[in-house]
């Protein structure tokens, strides 16, 4: 199994459920984009189309551009940005995706080997060149300047989590598992880290320990840790019920999305609170069981009074029993 080793793409396909007839269903969809862009990695999410370029920091502008398919852009901008900041790992990743996108990581490797000789004691390009090699294939190499890019910069928490995604490559499993936790110590803002720790623990046959670590950092209250497990465990429940809803299996799917809830309550994730609350409204309405729909409504007006869209819900409901 291969880490986070391809470029970012839509997390759900539209075109399996666009097809159910209840208009609802649009609002369905539309509450778990909401959740998409509120719990997914920055570099991973596209801008809202309001947004202009000018308005949003360079690295979002990159991955915009990489995202919408304008790799050169993308490329150059990367490499402004890093000459800019020669600290940005990001910056790096960025140039590295953009080789990628563009079939040319052999060029990424030359770059940044350069780039290397001249800045010897540089932890984000020896992170580029070992992102490189992993995405290569060539996970020995890879282990080796990843290794001397944590040396350079302990705190280098890309460095670190791609080191674990290489030591999982050669089945180094628990050594695996120690580096990307390091990295969530790091940066525990970042859910790429979390993802790849519960692949790890997948890939070595323990599929439950996420959740459990999850539960040990609930009851010791590391609550921000314990926000990137519960994210990802929501997520899962997430693109879960797309495919529950897909197949039409409407009790299935309302089970997900109230465990979904759950996890987002433990957390005290408001956003996803509240998109879950509506999503719960819009299925018990679809299936026609308006008090339980009204219920879920008013707790997402108790939460956020603004929200238009239960607004309308609301009063459409309302209207029918006139």
């Amino acid at each position: 199994m291969q880490l986070s080793r391809s470029l970012p793409t839509p997390n759900i396909d539209f075109a399996i459920i666009m097809n159910r007839p209840f208009i609802c269903s649009l609002c369905f969809i539309l509450t778990v984009v909401f959740c998409i862009k509120t719990s997914g990695p920055v570099w991973a999410q596209t801008p809202p189309v309001h947004l202009q370029q000018h308005e949003i920091s360079p690295l979002r502008k990159g991955e915009f551009l990489l995202f919408s398919k304008k790799t050169e852009e993308a490329l150059k901008l990367f490499k402004e940005l890093w000459r800019d900041e020669p600290g940005n790992g990001y910056a790096v990743r960025g140039i590295v995706r953009s080789y990628q996108a563009l079939d040319q990581l052999s060029q990424a490797d030359s770059f940044l080997s350069e780039h290397l000789e001249q800045y010897p004691r540089s932890s984000s390009a020896a992170y580029g060149l070992g992102y490189t090699y992993y995405l290569q294939g060539r996970f020995e190499e890879a282990k080796k300047v990843l290794m001397e890019s944590v040396n350079l910069d302990s705190g280098n928490a890309l460095a670190l989590n791609n080191l674990g995604a290489v030591l999982a490559e050669l089945d180094q499993n628990e050594s695996a598992v120690l580096k990307v936790r390091e990295a969530i110590d790091r940066a525990p803002e970042e859910l790429m880290f979390y993802r790849n720790l519960e692949m790890i623990y997948v890939r070595s046959g323990q599929p439950l320990r996420f959740r459990d670590d999850y539960q040990q950092l609930l009851s010791e209250k590391a609550l921000l840790k314990a926000k990137g497990y519960g994210l990802i465990l929501a997520q899962q429940l997430r693109q879960k019920s797309f495919k529950l809803y897909a197949e039409g299996k409407m009790k299935e799917c309302i089970e997900s999305i109230a465990a979904m809830l759950e996890f987002y309550r433990e957390i005290d994730h408001q956003p996803g609170v509240v998109a879950g609350f509506f999503s719960l409204a819009v299925l018990y309405e679809e299936q026609g069981e308006i008090e339980q729909a009204v219920t879920y409504y008013r707790e997402v007006l108790k939460i956020n009074p603004q929200h238009i869209q239960a607004q309308e819900r609301m009063r459409s409901l309302e209207s029918k029993k006139e």
